[in-house]
């Protein structure tokens, strides 16, 4: 074979690699530009640690990134008290807030600022309490009554003339599921019941570790990503660090959360009964969804049924700061994401502060 023969002989195979690798780096670029929710990572901080009585709680001064979606991507810093806020004020403020609630109280999908908890507290000072303290004691994944254990370990503390409890329409799923421990395992968020499910969840995180060339090529290819999700599915370890196991692993049957039904309403006669010996106004500020505006309102007022519990309707506030600004329901809430952004949690704040009819200052 002469010379030229030979030169021809590669010339196709290497022109279909470079014509291959061309193609991929278009599709790479492609992707890039249209950021798709599928190839992005879901990152949750590791700063939990298992509490007896909560089931797990933030780590004072934790500090971790919260992304997802391509649209939420920043880093969170807790207090001294293990809470996404602002230290408390010292003594006694001429009006304090507690408010309580799971992840849309917690809220750390948005920047501590935007939080509906501090644009409440801004509100207040605006509107004549120059001192006002709302104090954030959210913790996402919890039902009510985890709410209602937060409240019993704070509000001896921080003596509030005001309790909000931020109600959402899964609240009463959380208690009939039953409370979940939580603790962060070589970078990964570990959610469990039981003793046996963490060791089925430290071993998959374990297996995990040995494919470091996969998760070499998912933190640096989107195209990848895009395939290794299809390939594995949403929830695959490398592109979510939280783990916890299945419904049906958790054994939650229909006979079995059947059996739970009235665990919602007996966290609400808790709660009632606490809010008769708590020196406070506690108000149930039902918090908006995303598929319904009123489907926590509606849920609220059902479980609370008889109970003398005041429950605050925020929606006519929300409603007419929509029509305001010709914004639809949607604009509250992230694209991809079921919680409110920073907008949902600036109007929501506005809409409580209107509807509540707060005390007069300390000393007044």
């Amino acid at each position: 074979m002469g010379r030229g023969s030979a030169r021809g002989a590669f010339a196709g195979p290497a022109l279909l690699l470079a014509s291959l690798a061309f193609a991929l780096a278009a599709a790479e670029g492609i992707v890039r530009v249209l950021a798709p929710a599928a190839a992005s990572r879901i990152e949750y901080p590791c700063f939990y640690e298992p509490d007896e009585a909560l089931g797990f709680h933030y780590l004072p001064y934790g500090r971790g990134t919260v992304s997802g979606h391509f649209e939420i991507d920043h880093t969170v810093e807790l207090n001294s008290l293990g809470f996404y806020d602002d230290e408390p004020l010292p003594g006694s403020p001429g009006l304090r807030v507690l408010a309580v609630g799971d992840s849309f109280t917690a809220a750390l999908n948005v920047a501590r600022d935007e939080v509906w908890t501090s644009v409440l507290e801004r509100e207040l000072r605006a509107r004549g309490y120059p001192d006002a303290d709302v104090v954030n004691i959210g913790l996402d994944g919890t039902g009510t009554d985890v709410h209602l254990e937060l409240l019993r370990r704070y509000v001896p503390r921080f003596l509030p003339q005001v309790v909000v409890l931020a109600f959402f329409a899964n609240d009463p799923e959380d208690v009939e599921v039953g409370r979940f421990t939580r603790e962060c395992y070589r970078g990964y968020v570990l959610s469990y019941q039981t003793a046996e499910q963490q060791g089925r969840l430290r071993a998959r995180v374990d297996a995990e570790s040995g494919r470091r060339g996969l998760r070499w090529l998912f933190a640096r290819s989107l195209l990848a990503r895009l395939a290794l999700v299809a390939w594995e599915g949403p929830r695959t370890l490398l592109r979510l660090n939280f783990v916890q196991p299945s419904r049906a692993e958790l054994g939650l049957t229909p006979d079995v959360l059947a059996s739970r039904a009235d665990r919602p309403r007996q966290s609400f006669e808790a709660l009632a009964r606490f809010a008769s010996q708590c020196e406070c106004a506690l108000l149930v500020a039902p918090v908006p969804a995303r598929r319904e505006l009123g489907a926590s309102l509606e849920l609220a007022r059902s479980v609370a049924r008889g109970l003398p519990l005041e429950i605050v309707d925020v929606l006519p506030g929300i409603r007419a700061r929509l029509a305001a600004a010709g914004k639809s329901p949607a604009d509250l809430f992230f694209v991809h994401d079921a919680h409110l952004n920073a907008w949902g949690n600036r109007v929501f704040a506005e809409a409580l502060a209107d509807a509540v009819s707060w005390p007069p200052p300390r000393g007044r």
